[in-house]
């Protein structure tokens, strides 16, 4: 039996977004892709009027998690709250293979 727990993360991002922040954008996004391709990270979603910003972890504990959320360099300039979470569905599109 798989004993991971998800969490919902929300970070309210700063307002304004200053220019040292928008250096740090290639860390962070570099810092996500790491997330990703280790299976600690599923979801990662910016709303249209870049205040608010979800991820969607799987971690073994609370702890874990934030050791995970602390890896992501814009993460000591949000406010976040989090909740684990019971069920995450979701649809992945697969493209149709065309034989021609």
């Amino acid at each position: 039996m798989d004993d991971k727990k998800k969490y919902m993360v929300e970070f309210e991002v700063p307002v304004p977004f200053t220019e040292e922040l928008k250096e740090l954008i290639p860390e962070q996004q570099s810092a996500v892709y790491s997330l990703f391709i280790d299976g600690k990270l599923l979801n990662y979603t910016l709303s249209m009027d870049r205040t608010k910003l979800w991820a969607l972890f799987i971690a073994d504990s609370e702890s874990a998690l934030l050791t995970y959320i602390d890896k992501l360099p814009l993460s000591q300039y949000m406010n976040f709250d989090y909740k684990e979470i019971m069920i995450h569905e979701a649809v992945q599109f697969i493209p149709a293979i065309s034989l021609n």
